[in-house]
């Protein structure tokens, strides 16, 4: 397997799509994070009083994202990948009207919940088919010097977005007119009109198709094919095992929010607030991401963000280690962690992306993408163990849960090559 070539000669019109793709990852980034786990999970503990259903909630989230991009490893061969993932954008997003209708339609609780997790699998399922064409888009649309800058401004602007969103999430769910639920379901209503904004951007895309693979391989043959390509590959074997002990921190990281209202008795209006230092966080990161992945820095980045998910969970054990003596710095140690939260999430997604990106080459690239994001799919039912931690044991051992992998990712992250040639 090689990586793309340099240059921008093959790359027509990558500034207008870079652009347009910029755009779209703004509003859609500033849509979710209306709907984010560190806010659903909240609003699954309050409408129902269950932290386990809480963690099975974000279980099948997480799930519904990911197998689809298993299912699209054979799309290498396809002449057009706009095409794919503008169809599965469309009826993903059109998915959430099924929670907002209910929301605003009836007043039984018990069909609220069950509406959220009708629209909170259905979206994510319909999105996860798009990653992949989305992703091999980006690699056939803008050229590799240019693709950290672009991952970067992104994920700056999305920041920007989402730090905007965090005042308005604070601010309707102390809404007077908005009584819980409805005041989740006005998030849900803004979260859809942005994705519908993002929608635009992708339409107005330009893709010049790829010459047909005569030799493509079925679905079948190439989901039979992975193990072969993890045997013959110690990078991939070694990158598969980082990945999922680093996934770890989902055991715990679904519930800071949950801690910071339930342990140490903060506001659940502060959510808002959370949300807006997880994005700082996001922001201030994105532009040394973005440097790192333009020299192809992927293990200096993998180890910084890693790193700073290490940080962020020793940090809660501090935070409720010292809550009952100094209470007057909680608000301060709860600020850094969700900063270093948000920094490193973004920094694992341009890392693990990025480095298959510039190891593979046309054929194997969606097969490593949609391998290695499907890994995903084992280690969604980690919130459903960080679930069954906090119904019967303290939040120590929810967060010790996740240190001890995040840690053991690190010291592999050591032997991984520094720079792809």
């Amino acid at each position: 397997m090689s990586a793309d070539a340099g240059g921008e000669d093959g790359f027509p019109q990558w500034r207008r799509n870079a652009l347009l793709l910029t755009l779209d990852s703004t509003f859609f980034m500033t849509a979710v994070s209306l709907s984010d786990v560190t806010i659903l999970s909240v609003f699954m503990v309050k409408a129902t009083g269950s932290t386990l259903l809480a963690g099975v909630f974000q279980m099948l989230r997480v799930a519904a994202f990911f197998v689809p991009q298993l299912l699209s490893v054979n799309i290498g061969g396809k002449p057009s990948k706009k095409a794919i993932f503008t169809k599965w954008t469309l009826l993903g997003r059109a998915c959430l009207l099924v929670a907002i209708l209910v929301t605003f339609a009836t007043e039984d609780l018990a069909l609220v919940v069950l509406a959220f997790f009708v629209s909170f699998a259905l979206f994510p399922l319909f999105d996860g088919f798009t990653v992949v064409p989305w992703l091999e888009f980006v690699v056939k649309s803008i050229p590799p010097t240019r693709r950290g800058t672009f991952f970067g401004l992104s994920q700056g602007l999305g920041a920007v977005g989402t730090i905007v969103s965090g005042f308005l999430v604070t601010v309707l769910l102390a809404a007077p007119g908005l009584a819980f639920p409805r005041n989740y379901g006005m998030l849900v209503l803004v979260e859809a009109i942005l994705m519908l904004g993002g929608l635009v951007f992708l339409l107005l895309l330009r893709e010049v198709p790829d010459a047909p693979t005569r030799d493509a391989q079925s679905l079948f043959d190439q989901i039979k094919g992975i193990p072969r390509l993890i045997r013959e590959d110690a990078t991939i074997r070694r990158l598969i095992l980082i990945q999922l002990l680093l996934s770890g921190y989902s055991i715990a990281t679904p519930f800071f929010s949950l801690f910071a209202v339930t342990r140490l008795g903060m506001d659940d209006r502060l959510i808002g607030y959370f949300l807006v230092y997880q994005m700082a966080g996001r922001l201030v990161a994105s532009y040394p991401w973005a440097y790192l992945c333009n020299r192809t820095q992927n293990k200096r980045l993998l180890q910084s963000a890693g790193s700073m998910m290490f940080l962020s969970l020793l940090l809660a054990l501090v935070a409720g280690a010292t809550h009952a003596t100094y209470p007057q710095g909680t608000t301060g140690l709860l600020a850094v962690l969700f900063f270093l939260y948000g920094a490193s999430i973004s920094g694992i997604f341009l890392g693990f992306n990025n480095y298959v990106l510039g190891i593979a080459d046309r054929q194997h690239r969606p097969v490593l993408l949609g391998t290695m994001n499907a890994l995903y799919i084992v280690t969604s039912i980690l919130p459903v163990l960080g679930g069954i931690i906090v119904e019967s044991l303290p939040y120590e051992l929810l967060f010790l849960a996740s240190i001890v992998p995040v840690g053991g990712s690190l010291l592999l992250t050591r032997g991984l090559q520094q720079k792809l040639e």
